[in-house]
């Protein structure tokens, strides 16, 4: 199925033996905002991508980074 549905997120989860809430999910459009808090992974908003900050924020973007270099503080 295609995105919001989890269920790609939530395989990958599954085959690494990670649990959901332990992945940042990046993305940078609502519909992967909803993805990742549909998988009950934290969702982080990339502002320099397909969308802006309003959308990513209003889709469930817990937190919303301006540059790639930003992911690294997150980790």
């Amino acid at each position: 199925p295609k995105k919001p549905d989890p269920g790609a997120a939530l395989e990958i989860a599954k085959l690494s033996g990670i649990e959901p809430a332990e992945y940042l999910y990046l993305g940078d459009s609502g519909v992967d905002m909803q993805t990742a808090t549909a998988a009950g992974m934290y969702a982080i908003g990339a502002a320099w991508g397909f969308r802006e900050e309003p959308e990513l924020r209003e889709n469930g973007a817990k937190t919303v980074i301006y540059q790639p270099g930003e992911l690294l503080k997150l980790i």
